[in-house]
C-alpha cells in the first residue's frame, strides 16, 4: 500500500508508459461496453486516484457513485481530483474487497481498476462483488493479465520483473525518491492466468467474458450477474 501510495504523483504517467497505452484503453472499453444509465447505483472498488469513476460520471449522473479504498491517501487524492463533480453524487468509503461494508444487492453496476490483484483472498473479492451487486447488475474487471500461453507468460514475467522498474525509473528519474513500481511484481508473480481468473468469476458471475489486450498483459472482464 506503501508503493502504490507513493506512486500517486506520477501514477497516471507511468502506467501509460508500462502499458504501452493500454491502460487507459482498457477503461474507456470497459466503461463503453457496460450498461450505464443515469440514475443508478455504482460502486468503483479500489478508486485510487479516481480514474475508472471520471470516466463513469463523464458518461452519465448516477443516483450514487461510492470509492472505495484501503488507503486514506488514495481517497483524499480521489476527492481532491473530483472538483467537477457533483459532491450529492460521489461518496468516498475506507475497506477492503474481502469484506465490503455494504448491504447485499445494493448496486447497479460495480467497477474495479487496477485494484483486484491487490487483493489478499480473489475469491472472497469477488464473492464480496456479487454479493452487493443486485440481479442482473453488472461488473467490470479492469487489470494487468497473465497470459494463458507458457512462452508469452514468460515474457510477461520478465517484462514485469525487469523492464517495468527499468521504464519507471527512467520516467521518474529527478521526480520522485525511489522506485514504487519495484514492488509491482509482488503483486503481479501469484496472479491466476487469464484463463483461471476467468473461470474464478465465473462461479459468481457465470455471464462473464474477457477482452485481452497487450498480448494478454492487460484484461477486461464484463460480468452480468444471472
Amino acid at each position: 500500500m506503501k508503493a502504490i501510495e507513493d506512486a500517486l504523483p506520477l501514477y497516471d504517467h507511468v502506467n501509460e508508459l508500462i502499458s504501452l497505452g493500454q491502460a487507459q484503453k482498457a477503461r474507456r472499453y470497459a466503461v463503453q461496453r457496460l450498461n450505464l444509465r443515469n440514475g443508478i447505483q455504482v460502486l468503483d472498488g479500489g478508486i485510487g486516484p479516481g480514474n475508472m469513476s471520471r470516466l463513469v460520471l463523464s458518461k452519465i449522473r448516477p443516483k450514487m457513485l461510492v470509492g472505495l479504498d484501503q488507503s486514506v491517501k488514495q481517497l483524499k487524492t480521489a476527492q481532491g481530483n473530483r472538483r467537477n463533480t457533483d459532491n450529492q453524487t460521489v461518496e468516498l468509503v475506507r475497506g477492503i474487497f474481502e469484506f465490503l461494508p455494504f448491504r447485499d444487492c445494493v448496486f447497479d453496476t460495480v467497477v474495479t481498476s487496477y485494484a483486484l490483484r491487490d487483493s489478499l483472498d480473489l475469491r472472497k473479492s469477488v464473492y464480496e462483488y456479487s454479493r452487493v451487486c443486485k440481479s442482473q447488475g453488472e461488473l467490470a474487471i479492469v487489470d494487468i493479465g497473465k497470459p494463458d500461453n507458457r512462452l508469452t507468460r514468460a515474457g510477461s514475467m520478465l517484462y514485469m520483473r525487469l523492464l517495468v522498474p527499468l521504464i519507471a525509473k527512467i520516467a521518474i528519474m529527478a521526480k520522485m525518491r525511489g522506485n514504487p513500481w519495484l514492488t509491482l511484481f509482488q503483486t503481479y508473480a501469484p496472479l491466476p492466468t487469464n484463463r483461471h481468473l476467468l473461470s474464478l468469476v465465473r462461479r459468481r458471475f457465470p455471464n462473464a467474458e474477457l477482452r485481452k489486450f497487450f498480448m494478454g498483459g492487460v484484461i477486461v472482464l464484463l460480468c452480468r450477474k444471472a
